[in-house]
C-alpha cells in the first residue's frame, strides 16, 4: 500500500499545496476525493491551487475545504483558517507597494500643523497595514495529525455472532455500500480502526489497499480482502470471499 509522504509543513507553502502532498502521499487522485467528498474534481483542484476564481461563494467554498481537509483526516476548522489565511495575502494590494516618503515643508509654515496632521494619519494607516500584513503573512498552526497514519499496534475490536467486522492494520480508503447502493462510509480508515455489519445484510465494500482490511465472521478471521495493494471494487461480503487472502 501506498505510504503517506512525511512531508513537515513549510511555510513556504500554501495551504493547497500542502492539501495536495497530503493527498497524493495517500496514492489518492483527485477523482478518489471527489468520489469521496461529492466535490467536482474543478472544485479540488481549484483549492489545490487557491484559485478563487474558479470557486463558487464564500459560505460553499469554505465548505469545500472543511470537506476536503476532512476527508484526508486534518482538522477541519484549523483548514478553513490556513486556507483564508493564504487566499487574504495573495489579495493584499498595498504589499508590494512603494513607501511613501513625507518630507517637511518648512517654508510653509501657516500649512505645518495641517501637514503634521496628514503626516500622523499616514503614518498610523501605514502602521495598520503593516500589523496586518504581518499578522496575516504569519501561518496558523496547524495541528500535524500524521502519526495517527503511521503503523501501529491493532486495536482489538469487539466481536459477535451474526457480524460481519472490517479491521484495518495499515491506513486504507474504504466505501461500503448497503443491499440497495446507498453509501454508508467512504473515508480514510485509520489503523486498527473497526466497522460491523449484519452478516445477512448484503452490505458490499471498495477498499484501496486490500491486504490492509481484515473480515472477520463473528470472532473468526476469514482473512484480507485480498493481496496488499490490490484495490478492490464492490465485492459483497460473504464467509467465502475468492479474493481473501486466508491466515
Amino acid at each position: 500500500m501506498p505510504q503517506p509522504i512525511d512531508t513537515p509543513f513549510r511555510t513556504s507553502e500554501h495551504f493547497g499545496t500542502r492539501l495536495r502532498v497530503r493527498r497524493e502521499g495517500f496514492g489518492l487522485t483527485l477523482a478518489d476525493l471527489a468520489e469521496t467528498t461529492n466535490i467536482g474534481e474543478d472544485f479540488l483542484r481549484a483549492i489545490e491551487t487557491l484559485d478563487e476564481a474558479a470557486l463558487p461563494a464564500i459560505g460553499y467554498r469554505l465548505g469545500f475545504v472543511r470537506t476536503y481537509a476532512k476527508a484526508l483526516g486534518m482538522d477541519g476548522d484549523l483548514a478553513v483558517k490556513a486556507y483564508k489565511a493564504d487566499t487574504e495575502m495573495t489579495a493584499l494590494p498595498l504589499r508590494d507597494a512603494p513607501h511613501l516618503i513625507l518630507t517637511r515643508q518648512w517654508r510653509l509654515p501657516r500649512g505645518f500643523v495641517s501637514a503634521l496632521s496628514v503626516a500622523g494619519v499616514f503614518v498610523m494607516i501605514g502602521a495598520w497595514y503593516g500589523t496586518q500584513s504581518e499578522a496575516i503573512a504569519t501561518p496558523i498552526p496547524m495541528v500535524d495529525i500524521s502519526a495517527q497514519y503511521t503503523a501501529a499496534e491493532p486495536a482489538a475490536p469487539v466481536m459477535q455472532a451474526g457480524l460481519f467486522t472490517l479491521r484495518t492494520t495499515a491506513p486504507s480508503w474504504i466505501e461500503i455500500r448497503d443491499v440497495q447502493g446507498t453509501v454508508e462510509v467512504s473515508r480514510i480508515f485509520v489503523t486498527g480502526e473497526t466497522w460491523q455489519g449484519a452478516t445477512a445484510a448484503g452490505y458490499s465494500v471498495s477498499v484501496r489497499d486490500a491486504g490492509a482490511v481484515e473480515l472477520y465472521d463473528g470472532e473468526a478471521l476469514i482473512g484480507t480482502l485480498g493481496a496488499m495493494g490490490q484495490p478492490v471494487s464492490n465485492l459483497t461480503l460473504s464467509r467465502d470471499l475468492p479474493s481473501a487472502e486466508r491466515p
